[in-house]
């Protein structure tokens, strides 16, 4: 077996195991875009004593998963985010800062 194909099945399995987490978590009743979106704001949350964690658009948009994603696409998919309460506003925060909620919130997405 050649090392491409090795490589290839691993990342077949990995990527099993990816989307097993992922229906886990309730993340399969999203597309692609808002779960890529969704986990940039992960990846890039920091702690805010007030607010949990929180991550900006800015910080967000620059995320490899989502270089290729338009502006449009990418403001569609967090206004999706926003209605299921998977990224939300507060008064207190900044334009273009979001608060992340705490595991409960995904157990609406399904």
């Amino acid at each position: 077996m050649s090392k491409k194909m090795s490589i290839l099945i691993q990342l077949a399995h990995l990527r099993d195991v990816l989307h097993q987490m992922e229906q886990d978590l309730g993340l399969d009743g999203l597309n692609r875009k808002e779960r890529d979106i969704l986990l940039a704001f992960y990846a890039n949350a920091t702690e805010d004593t007030a607010h949990g964690y929180i991550s900006s658009t800015d910080r967000v948009r620059e995320h490899p998963t989502l270089e290729t994603v338009s502006q449009p696409t990418f403001h569609r998919a967090l206004r999706r985010l926003l209605e299921r309460g998977l990224v939300v506003r507060h008064d207190g925060l900044p334009a273009g800062i979001y608060a992340i909620p705490g595991g409960e919130a995904l157990a609406s997405v399904a």
